[in-house]
């Protein structure tokens, strides 16, 4: 699966959908919802699914890896610590590994958010948050958890609506048909 996805880096095509996915993530994380100082409501991952169901675990981690240096670059936040980068490169992995070479089912989709939701968002950020910050675990996991579990259903559904779309839509023969 991995050697496979790293294959995708061989074509143009892919380089420039990556990129831009890359660009949509960005922009999107600007319009978060701020729910408090440590935790907000961004439709990024959606962006990030797609990079994961369309060119797999491999590129997920390379373009969570860019995305967090860029997004770093763009709008720093406090000095920059690379251990955040690996909770985007997490995702992507996640994502590749779940999603790609697969169809986009409802459920599919369903578990595939929560278990980065559960991974990602509430157990490593909130290790991180922790061991940043000097606050307990269960201080950022508490709030993390319920916000999730809040989301799931909405940003499960709203990752299946995408993906299942995306998924026709890059799938199609670029190749114009020859005339009778």
């Amino acid at each position: 699966m991995f050697k496979e996805s790293l294959k995708e880096l061989r074509s143009t095509r892919n380089l420039v959908t990556m990129a831009m996915l890359c660009a949509l993530n960005v922009v999107t994380s600007w319009f978060s919802i701020p729910l408090s100082p440590t935790l907000k409501i961004s439709f990024s991952y959606l962006s990030m699914s797609m990079i994961g169901h369309l060119f797999g675990p491999s590129c997920g981690i390379i373009c969570g890896f860019i995305l967090d240096t860029v997004k770093f670059v763009i709008k720093p936040s406090g000095p920059y610590n690379p251990l955040w980068a690996l909770v985007e490169m997490g995702a992507g992995l996640l994502y590749g590994v779940l999603l790609y070479k697969k169809q986009a089912t409802l459920k599919r989709c369903f578990i595939t958010k929560f278990v980065v939701s559960l991974i990602m968002n509430v157990l490593i950020t909130s290790a991180l948050m922790a061991f940043l910050y000097s606050k307990g675990f269960i201080f950022y996991a508490s709030s993390r958890v319920v916000k999730n579990l809040l989301l799931w259903p909405v940003e499960s559904t709203l990752m299946y609506l995408i993906l299942s779309r995306v998924a026709v839509l890059f799938k199609r023969d670029p190749k114009p048909k020859e005339k009778a």
